[in-house]
């Protein structure tokens, strides 16, 4: 075909064109002439099924042979459904206006209606008889609201039976809803377990209405705890302090063999004070034992006394309590003072005898005894025999005296300490500090 070697000839070539809800269309010019064009022109793409233009772009110049592509996105909001004829055309006028557009048709399709299980979050495992959250996400992927209620539904597709059903009152585009179900495993077979989300809502994709997690369902494990361990806070060297222990089956099954219970003076290297033994014990179930530690011989201090069931099950963590006990040295004090007087004519003779008792009144031997006559020194002494008690005796007294008295300032024998305090005279005949004795 003959041109006039003075007008350039342009053509409208194939041109792709991608749907989506905002679809972008192409379309490439290219310089078919033996002229450069160095104008301007536009590209215009229009829908001529609706009679409307999408949009107008421009191409500065294009040279012989080449070619420019310009993209358009054509929004589909409010188009017509059906088949849509996009028509693009150049604006320079060229010696062949047969090539100058071209076209293509586009279905427009109604939005889909779909509703996806996104997410299904369950622990990895969960002891038998346990409940375990199960979280069940769903979310609106479609392109038009959801107004109509449906539910999801929660199964263990291993057990086959329906864990839950809970309802989602719409959804709008984009949104999501979450729901929790409580899987109650009392019963459930021990292992694996596959827990299945799915939603009731009939859509246009089905692929993704349903989601699954794997679930393991472990044993209910052997745990003996002890749970509380009780004793007086201080007691006195000699003495025996009660210590009561309890331990309760803390785990999920009965324990049916015999297990002991040990009480130890983790301060004194870890001497056993005793044991006892429990003939099992139910799921839930307490048992208390009591301990009498005889703390005869030990040490003035302080003791962390440690009890342990000795049975191995699956948490040692608790299978042990502690308490702190204070030995105190044992305390002497006075029993009893008793003043005689004895007359020898001219003078006479005062004598007081002094009983030493420990904290529970017994008599102690071997006590030195320490005390004023009158309040003045010198100070004298005697030291208790088998029965607790010795005298001190004031002689050549001249009769002019009418009474004396005595006094103890002090008690002391090795692993003893002197409690005043304690000091009494069950007869009355002092105030177990001094006495007074008359001629």
């Amino acid at each position: 075909m003959w041109r006039s070697p003075g007008t350039p000839c342009l053509r409208l070539r194939d041109w792709p064109i991608a749907i989506r809800r905002i679809t972008p269309s192409a379309s490439r010019s290219s310089n078919a002439g033996g002229l450069n064009v160095s104008d301007n022109f536009d590209v215009v793409l229009t829908d001529s099924t609706a009679g409307a233009t999408l949009g107008t772009q421009t191409v500065a110049g294009l040279a012989v042979g080449a070619t420019a592509t310009r993209t358009f996105n054509w929004n589909t909001t409010g188009a017509a459904l059906g088949g849509h004829r996009l028509v693009a055309t150049h604006s320079l006028s060229d010696a062949n206006a047969a090539n100058n557009r071209g076209a293509a048709t586009v279905t427009v399709n109604a939005p889909v209606i779909d509703v996806a299980v996104t997410d299904v979050s369950s622990p990895a495992s969960v002891t038998q008889g346990g409940t375990a959250a199960i979280g069940v996400t769903v979310q609106n992927v479609g392109g038009q609201n959801v107004v109509s209620t449906f539910n999801v539904v929660l199964t263990d597709a291993t057990a086959g039976v329906t864990i839950g059903t809970q309802t989602v009152t719409g959804l709008a585009i984009g949104a999501s809803a979450t729901r929790s179900f409580s899987w109650n495993t009392t019963g459930a077979t021990l292992g694996g377990h596959t827990l299945v989300a799915s939603q009731t809502l009939t859509d246009d994709n089905a692929a993704n209405n349903q989601r699954s997690a794997t679930a393991t369902v472990n044993p209910q494990p052997v745990d003996l705890a002890l749970t509380a361990i009780s004793a007086p806070g201080q007691v006195t060297q000699g003495d025996t302090a009660p210590v009561v222990v309890t331990v309760q089956n803390v785990g999920g099954l009965d324990v049916s063999t015999n297990f002991d219970v040990v009480l130890t003076d983790g301060t004194a290297g870890g001497i056993t004070i005793g044991t006892q033994t429990i003939s099992g014990l139910a799921a839930g179930a307490t048992a208390t034992r009591t301990f009498n530690w005889n703390t005869a011989g030990a040490a003035i201090s302080g003791h962390i006394l440690i009890a342990t069931q000795k049975l191995a099950d699956n948490n040692s963590s608790n299978d042990a309590v502690a308490i702190a006990v204070t030995v105190n040295a044992p305390n002497l004090h006075v029993g009893n003072l008793d003043g005689v007087a004895a007359s020898n004519g001219n003078n006479w003779s005062a004598t007081v005898q002094i009983t030493a008792h420990d904290s529970r009144h017994n008599p102690v031997s071997g006590v030195s005894v320490r005390g004023l006559w009158n309040g003045a020194n010198p100070e004298v002494g005697c030291v208790t025999s088998a029965a607790g008690t010795c005298s001190v005796v004031l002689s050549s007294l001249p009769n002019s005296i009418k009474a004396v008295s005595f006094a103890v300032t002090g008690m002391t024998l090795s692993g003893f300490v002197y409690k005043s305090s304690a000091n009494h005279d069950p007869d009355g005949s002092s105030n177990g500090f001094s006495v007074t004795v008359k001629r």
